[in-house]
């Protein structure tokens, strides 16, 4: 179809008053607006509200299957795919694959794939990758060892690639690349094992680095690179650049063409605990757990927002940030929200960084009982950094009221719709010299530097372990209305102008709700869990919505509330897609299986000594994969299930020299021959008590069996 006769045909259906989020109302509309999805989250914006009419309220009962792809090997699925003139794009498992699609039949028209660059690293992640970029005909993706590649749109070549950070480094990345006027930036996880968060932005056309953000300050013995970082280092106390610092900007990058402007969000303190990492005084910690403004051009520093002063609980700043025009008080004010895991729903200025309003928004929230609109602080409540020793029930816990999955604001509602989670989590510390002379975490690559305790998941609250979508009305701060389901870790959310809030949940249910009121319009069952965020984009005269399904993520974690019978390689990862009268049936799916059939080797005795070994090193380099206490889900084979971990050689070879890399398990070349046969012991043991209590395993010594935070996301 020609492009006039395109524009014509998507237009007729695109109601004439729609607009496409404020911060882009100053640009003509053109037809790539309505019908492609070219930015992670639509426009720059970052809104997730499509401008699409056709699939409304009224008709969306009509929905059906238009076509499905099966991703083999897939793991983790957590991309929103882009759309460009018809074709659409997506990254898989620790960004290694990117796929074009023909946006009609599902046909693959291309296919990038790289080796890992440095297997061990995979063990940093559970693969997670939240998508790709697309400008003037590249497609840009980020790979989780740290590259940037660039390929050309229509065949898939590689152009340019870049390495954003070396590759031995304990850093990995998970998030979307953002483009912007001929420039692509990102940035990095990695705070809970050691890093010091930065972000990149490099030229579109070359690769070449034009300018780099620290989110953190490092050793004052170096100098500072910038003025920001001085000024950071002054909340900052003993030698905090030892151990990285945190704050690393995994998935919040929103550009602001209002005001030229990338917004930052940082993550979590690294470690949590501050009496390791800043002893000997009560400084902010900057810019730890923040929004940070700075100058699209150059990277100089403008403003910021600290949500979590001080943190300590792996609490995290980098979920998506929405912009918007919202008249507040009678005054227009250009503002952009945030609902960042600590349970309050930020609203604030972007010209000036200013705090408008924060409130409770999802559950329960004790850590602090208000935000101060004078001072823009939390008002906390006594000993919540667990200064006197003791373990704090912290409410939400470091899974968050909100996680990674993303929000939608509708202009014509004025509301927000957010995935929002319900668990608390008991949290406590690990003295300074136990952590100093902890041998697992000096020894051992890639290790986990919280310096803190987990006891495990509160779920004592009227939705404890559930998940619920929640309307959410910024400028009166008040939820319009909720739904809660009865899973736990669900998908991220799309709303559009037919009055529609598309959101999947881990149970595999793909739903439509009325924008308006909450009322379940339309339901799809997918066959799978779903965590990512669905999009819309059009063809011709038609609209289709998409959406990528593969559970995974924390779900590896093992932990009962992210569990939902999804087996390692049993049901098909897949990506969906739906149109008015779609007639296609999803191919058949094996349904959820919650049993365990152990591999038993005869005569194998497990020696309590190396047993216990095996459950040290298992918690700390296994199980955010194959689940903890050995109960794994999706993300990773059960090893008491598997045939290869029954054979002490082979489970060995498998660990040791890295073979299946390209499927995504981790060389562990820094395993002793002591460690690895503790694990095997370990594994066997699990095997033979499948069904049994486990009160026979001695977990006192281990810091890392509980619930060890919300995971690499």
């Amino acid at each position: 179809m020609g492009s006039q006769v395109r524009t014509l045909a998507v237009l007729g259906f695109v109601a004439a008053t729609t607009t496409l989020g404020a911060c882009e109302s100053s640009s003509p509309p053109t037809e790539s607006h309505y019908s492609n999805w070219e930015h992670y989250g639509l426009t720059h914006s970052e809104q997730r509200h499509s401008p699409l009419t056709q699939i409304d309220s009224g008709n969306v009962h009509q929905l059906g299957l238009a076509w499905s792809q099966e991703i083999p090997g897939a793991r983790t699925l957590q991309a929103t795919p882009l759309a460009v003139d018809g074709v659409l794009y997506y990254t898989t498992d620790w960004g290694l694959e990117v796929y074009a699609v023909d946006g009609e039949t599902g046909d693959v028209i291309w296919k990038y794939q790289t080796e890992p660059e440095n297997p061990a690293a995979l063990r940093l992640h559970m693969g997670a990758n939240r998508g790709a970029a697309h400008e003037n005909g590249k497609i840009f993706a980020a790979v989780g060892d740290g590259r940037l590649n660039a390929l050309d749109a229509q065949s898939g070549e590689l152009i340019w690639s870049v390495r954003t950070f070396p590759k031995e480094e304990p850093r990995f990345i998970t998030g979307a690349p953002r483009v912007f006027n001929g420039r692509v930036i990102i940035g990095h996880g990695g705070g809970d094992t050691g890093a010091r968060g930065y972000v990149s932005t490099y030229d579109a056309a070359s690769g070449e680095l034009i300018w780099r953000f620290y989110t953190v300050p490092g050793n004052p013995a170096n100098g500072f690179e910038d003025a920001a970082m001085e000024m950071a280092a002054k909340t900052w106390s003993g030698e905090w650049w030892r151990h990285g610092g945190g704050g690393t900007a995994w998935n919040a990058l929103t550009y602001d063409p209002d005001f030229n402007q990338i917004y930052i969000g940082t993550g979590n303190s690294g470690p949590y605990s501050p009496a390791i990492r800043s002893p000997g005084g009560n400084g902010d910690n900057l810019f730890l757990c923040s929004i940070v403004a700075v100058d699209a051009d150059t990277g100089e520093y403008r403003w910021h927002y600290q949500v979590n002063p001080r943190e300590a609980w792996d609490f995290k700043a980098t979920m998506d940030i929405v912009l918007a025009d919202l008249q507040i008080d009678g005054v227009d004010r250009k503002v952009l929200m945030q609902a960042p895991t600590n349970g309050f729903f930020y609203v604030i200025d972007r010209a000036s960084g200013d705090l408008i309003s924060a409130e409770k928004w999802g559950g329960k929230v004790n850590w602090a009982e208000r935000i101060d609109l004078d001072t823009g602080r939390p008002v906390e409540r006594a000993n919540i950094r667990y200064e006197d020793g003791e373990p704090e029930h912290i409410w939400p816990g470091t899974f968050g009221a909100h996680n990674y999955q993303p929000m939608s604001f509708n202009p014509e509602t004025g509301l927000v719709y957010i995935p929002h989670l319900e668990a608390g989590m008991i949290m406590g510390t690990v003295t300074p010299e136990a952590f100093e002379t902890d041998e697992i975490r000096k020894g051992y690559k890639y290790i986990a530097q919280t310096g803190a305790t987990f006891g495990g998941l509160l779920l004592d609250s009227e939705h404890g372990g559930k998940g619920s979508l929640v309307a959410w009305d910024p400028v009166s701060q008040s939820e319009r209305w909720r739904v809660v389901t009865d899973s736990f870790w669900n998908g991220g959310t799309l709303t559009t102008a037919g009055n529609l809030v598309f959101y999947g949940t881990a149970t595999g249910q793909f739903s439509a709700y009325d924008a308006s009121s909450g009322e379940e319009l339309w339901s799809f069952n997918a066959g799978l869990g779903i965590v990512s965020a669905p999009m819309s984009y059009a063809i011709g005269a038609t609209q289709y919505i998409s959406i990528l399904v593969g559970y995974g993520g924390s779900a590896g974690s093992g932990i009962p509330v992210f569990k939902h019978g999804w087996k390692f390689g049993l049901q098909p990862r897949r990506l969906l897609t739906f149109k008015l009268d779609g007639e296609r049936n999803l191919p058949e799916t094996p349904p959820p299986d919650t049993t365990v059939t152990p591999v038993l080797v005869e005569g194998f005795e497990p020696e309590a000594e190396k047993v216990q070994r095996g459950i040290v090193i298992y918690h700390t380099t296994c199980a955010h994969c194959h689940g903890g206490l050995l109960a794994s889900e999706s993300v990773a084979p059960d090893l008491r299930e598997s045939l290869l971990s029954s054979d002490l050689d082979a489970f060995s070879a498998l660990l040791r020299n890295g073979p299946m890399a390209q499927r995504g398990m981790p060389l562990y070349d820094d395993l002793t021959e002591a460690d690895i046969e503790g694990l095997y012991h370990y594994v066997r043991h699990g095997a033979a008590t499948v069904g049994q209590e486990t009160d026979d395993l001695d977990m006192d010594d281990c810091t890392f069996c509980g619930i060890t935070g919300s995971g690499p996301n």
